[in-house]
């Protein structure tokens, strides 16, 4: 008998990934009876993260350690498969368009050339898409110095650079690698010119009255799920879960942006 409640892993909700993160979570679930029997998949994702019928979510490190720390637990992380990724933690890519980027900018150049730029972010709680493009290009503590688009959506920001209402944009790595397979079209025109500072991957989360017994339990079920899943593993450009708790995440306030 499964539990009441919900379960979502919706944070890349590529269509093309829906049937990754079943079949994921359906090994989860084979492991653990009493959890949700299926995902749910939220037009919007922020809502679910305060519902209280939150059995397992999925959420980003900002909202997590500035409004969620006493709402929920964290059970742990996925490690990715790529080049922005070191175990469990990643830096987001700073992209601009290619007409405004400096020719000698790379992945460890000074960002400040773009200070000033309109930036696309899809949202202030964000921490790939807005905490680390201040940080990246004007340091922890410091505010924007130029325009915000304000967005929605890491996809909708890198569309706003492809079709020319903004300049520069920070997105999360995984969601940019995601592009490039699915939506290849909207990177043309733009280049990676840096990185965030690297920080913890996205945190899944648990309902804050889940059992300290239970909370264990999804951490094995998922990690052994994603050891089991190859094809799972290939199509979700991951490499393992790795259990971690909200200790990992509180260094993530120093990056506050002023304001």
């Amino acid at each position: 008998m499964s539990e009441d409640g919900e379960a979502g892993l919706g944070m890349y909700p590529f269509p093309g990934l829906r049937g990754a993160y079943d079949r994921l979570w359906a090994a989860v679930q084979r492991r653990l009876p009493w959890l949700p029997a299926d995902l749910t998949w939220h037009d919007d994702v922020h809502e679910s993260w305060t519902s209280p019928d939150l059995v397992v979510g999925y959420t980003c490190g900002w909202p997590l350690v500035t409004r969620l720390a006493d709402r929920v637990q964290v059970v742990g992380t996925f490690e990715f498969d790529i080049p922005e990724a070191v175990g469990p933690t990643y830096r987001s890519v700073v992209v601009a368009r290619a007409e405004v980027a400096d020719a000698d900018d790379g992945p460890v150049s000074d960002l400040g050339h773009y200070a000033g730029l309109t930036a696309a972010v899809n949202g202030p709680d964000s921490l790939s898409g807005w905490v680390s493009l201040v940080a990246a290009v004007h340091g922890p503590g410091a505010t924007w110095s130029g325009p915000v688009h304000r967005t929605g959506a890491h996809v909708a920001s890198v569309r706003a650079l492809h079709d020319g209402t903004a300049d520069i944009a920070s997105i999360d790595a995984v969601t940019w690698a995601h592009i490039g397979r699915f939506l290849p079209e909207l990177t043309e025109g733009l280049v990676v010119v840096g990185a965030g500072p690297r920080v913890p991957c996205l945190p899944v989360i648990a309902g804050a009255a889940m059992p300290h017994e239970r909370l264990a339990e999804v951490r094995v079920a998922l990690s052994d799920a994603v050891t089991e899943l190859v094809d799972v593993r290939r199509e979700l450009l991951v490499r393992a879960f790795v259990p971690m708790t909200f200790a990992d995440y509180q260094p993530l306030s120093a990056l506050a942006p002023a304001g």
